[in-house]
């Protein structure tokens, strides 16, 4: 008797199920690599964006406090100590690296890197004085920020001081 052989090749061989499952697996971790890398970037761009935020805040806070003072009784690179209608004083300052911009004692910003005023006589000035004199005209302030990653972002905005010459 002879026996019918009908072959079924239909079906799929170990070794292409075993090629076909390491060719997905090597596609995967690309994919998942590629995935990674764009989640990393939308948090450092979240990060940075909110460093710009807070550094855009508090220079924005810092003008509106200097374009109100009617009176400076100390300034210096990194501190200043002013009387603004009705009459208060107010200092901001900062005590070096790693610490952050006070305005009297509240926090008004934090991961500072530095933070410098330079006091001006005139718009166009060559040399800025580091400390108060009673000639001063325009003070220019310089925040960074320590943001995403370390990364620096400098905040410069100068202030006319024009309720001091009146």
């Amino acid at each position: 008797m002879k026996k019918n052989k009908n072959c079924n090749n239909r079906g799929f061989t170990l070794i292409e199920v075993i090629v076909s499952l390491v060719l997905v697996g090597i596609i995967g971790a690309i994919a998942g690599m590629g995935l990674v890398q764009i989640s990393k970037g939308f948090v450092f761009s979240k990060k940075t964006a909110a460093t710009a935020q807070k550094g855009q805040i508090t220079i924005s806070r810092l003008v509106k406090e200097f374009s109100a003072i009617t009176s400076i009784s100390s300034g210096t690179a990194t501190s200043i100590t002013f009387t603004r209608d009705p009459g208060v004083t107010h200092t901001i300052s900062w005590a070096g690296a790693n610490n952050p911009l006070l305005i009297a004692t509240d926090i008004l910003t934090d991961n500072v890197n530095s933070f410098n005023l330079e006091y001006y006589d005139s718009y166009d000035d060559p040399s800025p004085s580091t400390t108060y004199l009673p000639s001063t005209a325009m003070i220019e302030i310089t925040l960074e920020l320590k943001g995403a990653d370390d990364i620096p972002s400098e905040f410069v905005n100068r202030v006319f001081m024009y309720k001091l010459i009146e």
